[in-house]
């Protein structure tokens, strides 16, 4: 008798015991499958529910509909990076369109019911701020449909405030100080509408652990934002981005960490100074060290991950004695007509002044490069001090009207936002006296 035909006549001569073994440990395994995969079970339904019951903030912070804003017609990131670059869109700004709502195959990802805050440099804070509630920032919901936090209303608060700070951190990425809250108050002295908190994201296989947030702590994050964004609901608007790194070979890794929460802006960051990219690139002259840098900052944009690309030139600052823009600036050039392809923006980051090579990022003549092929640009301070929130805004607004922009632009719900500059400069000031 073949050995297939004695296994099917013993399976029939007591198939009930066996059967439920065999069945048992299938079924044990995939329960623990499940979390890792980021599906929604049931129980995971239910702890969201019993989280939100007790953040009231949280269920009061969502809405069907967004409100209005003057958004550009640039959609948000695809799921997988494109392998070539994606047709350049129209920016319209004549009419102010609904934000796009995100497709519903991403998923809010919750944060722990507590936060690690022992995990934070200690820190001296209000008691309304030491009160405030640690809520989920992209509350649960079904898997078919979901929703999000509304956007402000159109146009300027009451102060006159108009325009965001786009790029900051928080001391999870162990190279910043101050409690989210400390920025959130400079940004109401700075005269700003909103900020955007754009911390360094985890990366695996312990890429440059030592400058950003663990996998474990993604989860502290979300609530860190969404605690500042209790604390000042009404007063200032406070939303929840990422800085993303881009290192070839792990896009796959970055598009999936896109999903997991629901970021309103999204930049892409070439680091030169980790030791990995060092490692695999720091090869040849520093002529070439430099034009490679660029190249992967034209294929960050062509990956299709980010909405704008931080400190574009801050290769600068790999040896900076020897910078001389002359000698890169057909590799610069190369690398922006493929950007501008992209409808990527790129960034205008004012904490440049405080680096080796004392000057923005980009600096006076890229900028004026980008100008000429339409690039929309961002302003962000890359704050890692609370004091130096909105810091040179007002210089950084100058620079681009010197070299050739009459609009600056910030994100929300992944839409790029046009304003004019003049509006900008005129809003800073008035806001900033109101709030004085």
């Amino acid at each position: 008798m073949s050995k297939s035909k004695s296994t099917k006549k013993k399976a029939a001569q007591g198939k009930a015991k066996p059967a439920a073994r065999v069945k048992s440990k299938p079924a044990a395994k995939n329960k623990v499958a499940k979390p890792v995969e980021k599906k929604k079970t049931k129980s995971a339904t239910t702890k969201k529910t019993q989280l939100l019951k007790k953040s009231p903030s949280a269920r009061g912070s969502t809405s069907k509909k967004p409100a209005k804003e003057n958004v550009a017609s640039k959609p948000a990131a695809p799921k997988k990076p494109a392998s070539k670059a994606p047709a350049k869109k129209p920016v319209t700004t004549a009419k102010p369109q609904t934000s796009k709502q995100k497709p519903a195959s991403k998923t809010a990802f919750k944060p722990q019911a507590s936060a690690k805050t022992d995990a934070l440099p200690a820190k001296d804070t209000t008691s309304a701020i030491a009160t405030s509630t640690v809520a989920v920032l992209a509350p649960a919901v079904s898997s078919t449909k979901k929703t999000s936090t509304p956007l402000p209303a159109a146009g300027p608060t009451k102060s006159g405030a108009l325009f965001y700070d786009s790029h900051m951190h928080t001391p999870l990425c162990k190279h910043a100080w101050g409690e989210p809250e400390e920025y959130a108050q400079q940004a109401l002295k700075a005269g700003l509408k909103g900020i955007i908190f754009t911390c360094h994201c985890p990366m695996p296989d312990g890429f440059w652990p030592t400058v950003r947030m663990s996998e474990g702590e993604f989860d502290t994050y979300l609530s860190l934002v969404q605690r500042a964004a209790d604390a000042f609901k009404g007063k200032l608007d406070i939303r929840l981005g990422i800085e993303s790194e881009y290192f070839p070979g792990y896009e796959d890794y970055i598009s999936k960490l896109h999903q997991r929460a629901e970021f309103h802006y999204v930049l892409g960051a070439v680091h030169w100074q980790a030791k990995e990219y060092l490692n695999k690139f720091e090869t040849g002259t520093i002529e070439n060290f430099r034009r490679t840098y660029f190249d992967h900052l034209a294929k960050s944009a062509e990956s299709g991950l980010y909405d704008c690309l931080a400190h574009p030139d801050l290769v600068k600052n790999y040896h900076p004695d020897s910078w001389c823009f002359a000698i890169v600036k057909n590799s610069v050039a190369t690398a922006l007509d493929r950007i501008a392809a992209t409808g990527v923006a790129m960034e205008l980051n004012t904490s440049g002044l405080n680096k080796s090579y004392s000057e923005m990022n980009p600096g006076n003549e890229m900028l004026r490069m980008m100008a000429e092929r339409k690039i929309p640009v961002v302003l962000g301070s890359d704050s890692h001090r609370a004091a130096r929130v909105g810091e040179h805004f007002v210089t950084a607004l100058n620079n681009l009207t010197e070299s050739g922009y009459e609009k600056v632009s910030y994100f929300l719900n992944r839409q790029r936002i046009d304003l004019k500059i003049s509006d900008v400069l005129a809003s800073l000031k008035k806001a900033a006296d109101h709030n004085a």
